[in-house]
């Protein structure tokens, strides 16, 4: 082994949509301070998700922390290795790491509290995830995604509509299947009734992709509903874009409502710092 191959890398490969690829670089970071390496993050565009991360959030400004935007060339080296591309990104890996885990096997590595700093200490690692892994702050998250300007002032164009108390409500549908079953929008017009009777001048930030059931509040509670104007779309940049001022909108409320089994709500959670509530029947 060369001694280039003995120092502590990570490459990283997040995972799934916005707010899991966010707690999967959380994660990594996390590991690299923890055994002193560095981390090189590769962003795919996929299905989930297609948008440059340079599109969405400023650089990440730290030592022995890259985000490189993948190519086709990191398609077959770096990418999942799936039926789709014949496995064949596992055979570069062979060669290219000491070792990988892939997202299949976070869940139970987590659940069995795998020791990931010590898997990872003096090797060239790979990994692939949506999952947060090791102890995490939330601070953490705060400190290393920033949006881009023009994001930020439409966050902050949201929040002029604000009123003294605001409440986030998000209404996660689409392909969540846990989400539609679990989190009816009954359920939110219930808190949100709650809340109209505890702070008569309370208004709720709205993010949903659902057009359907964001028209059916906006026609219920009226102008105490501030929400984008945008259609929720995952597939442009234009949509995702819109997606992190969502987040970043929810997260500057007092509260959040939020939709059962959606890192969504959560990570609006933890960027904001403030209470949130999973609304399952």
């Amino acid at each position: 082994m060369s001694d280039d191959k003995k120092m502590n890398k990570i490459t990283l490969v997040p995972v799934g949509g916005l707010a899991n690829r966010m707690r999967a670089v959380a994660g990594a970071f996390n590991l690299a301070a923890q055994t002193g390496g560095a981390l090189r993050v590769i962003w795919f565009r996929d299905w989930a998700l297609r948008c440059p991360f340079g599109d969405l959030f400023r650089p990440m400004k730290y030592p022995n922390l890259t985000v490189k935007e993948a190519n086709a060339i990191d398609l077959l080296t770096f990418g999942r290795p799936r039926l789709r591309n014949g496995f064949v990104p596992r055979l570069f890996q062979n060669c290219l790491f000491d070792k990988a885990i892939y997202e299949r096997e976070m869940d139970s590595l987590i659940r069995d509290g795998f020791d990931f700093a010590s898997w990872a200490k003096n090797a060239n690692v790979y990994m692939a995830t949506y999952l947060p892994f090791g102890t995490l702050d939330d601070k953490l998250y705060r400190l290393l995604f920033k949006p881009v300007e023009s994001i930020e002032e439409v966050v902050e164009n949201r929040r002029r509509s604000f009123s003294d108390y605001n409440v986030g409500i998000h209404i996660r549908r689409t392909d969540n299947l846990r989400s539609i079953e679990h989190s009816p929008i009954e359920l939110f017009c219930e808190k949100m009734d709650e809340e109209i009777e505890l702070h008569a001048g309370v208004k709720f930030y709205l993010a949903s992709d659902s057009e359907k059931d964001k028209q059916w509040l906006m026609e219920r509670y009226g102008d105490r509903i501030v929400s984008s104007s945008k259609e929720a779309a995952r597939n442009s940049i234009g949509g995702m874009k819109d997606a992190v001022a969502d987040l970043y909108t929810l997260a500057s409320t007092q509260k959040i409502y939020g939709s059962f089994g959606s890192s969504f709500s959560e990570m609006a959670a933890q960027l904001g710092g403030q209470p949130l509530r999973i609304l399952k029947k």
